[in-house]
C-alpha cells in the first residue's frame, strides 16, 4: 500500500511537469498600470498602460519586451510625462498546471518630458514579481508589480494585463 501511494504521487508530480512542456512559445498580451511615485512633490498616482510580446522558453524562463506609458504626474517641482521600452527576462516557478510566480529583471529606454530635469532619456534598470494564471489554453491573466527608476524620479508600476499565448 505503501508502494501505490509513492507511485501514486510520482504520477501526479511527473505528469503535471510533463503538462506543462508544452509550456512554450510566443504570445502577447496588454494590460492597466497604476504607476506611483512619492517623488519631487509630484501626485501620487497615474493610471496608464503597458502592451508586451514575449517567448517562453519553458515553464521557468521566458524574455519579454513591453512598451510602457508611465503616466502623467503633476506637483508643486512640476509636471511629468514619460514612456518605457523594456527588455526583461521571467524567472518563473509554476504553481500546479495554471499559474505561475514569477521575478523579473532587466533594462529599460525611459523618455520623458518633464520640468523637474527637462526632456530626457536614458537607460536603466526595472525588475518586479508577479503572478500569471492560464485561464484557458491559450488565454491567461497577470498580475505584477515592478520598479522602475527614470532619473532621480523612482516610479512604483502595478499591472493586470491579459495574454495571448500562440
Amino acid at each position: 500500500m505503501k508502494f501505490a501511494k509513492q507511485f501514486v504521487a510520482a504520477l501526479v508530480v511527473f505528469s503535471s511537469v510533463s503538462a506543462m512542456a508544452d509550456d512554450r512559445g510566443l504570445y502577447l498580451g496588454g494590460g492597466l498600470t497604476k504607476v506611483e511615485t512619492d517623488e519631487h512633490q509630484l501626485s501620487d498616482d497615474d493610471n496608464a498602460y503597458k502592451a508586451f510580446v514575449g517567448y517562453r522558453l519553458n515553464p521557468y524562463l521566458a524574455v519579454e519586451g513591453a512598451w510602457v506609458d508611465l503616466g502623467n504626474f503633476s506637483g508643486k517641482d512640476g509636471d511629468f510625462e514619460g514612456h518605457s521600452l523594456q527588455a526583461t527576462a521571467h524567472f518563473g516557478i509554476p504553481i500546479g498546471q495554471r499559474i505561475r510566480l514569477f521575478a523579473s529583471a532587466g533594462v529599460h529606454a525611459w523618455d520623458a518630458d518633464n520640468d523637474i530635469a527637462g526632456d530626457s532619456s536614458d537607460l536603466d534598470m526595472t525588475y518586479g514579481l508577479g503572478v500569471e494564471m492560464d485561464v484557458f489554453r491559450n488565454i491567461g491573466v497577470r498580475l505584477e508589480q515592478e520598479v522602475l527608476q527614470v532619473g532621480d524620479i523612482d516610479l512604483d508600476q502595478t499591472s493586470a494585463s491579459v495574454y495571448l499565448m500562440f
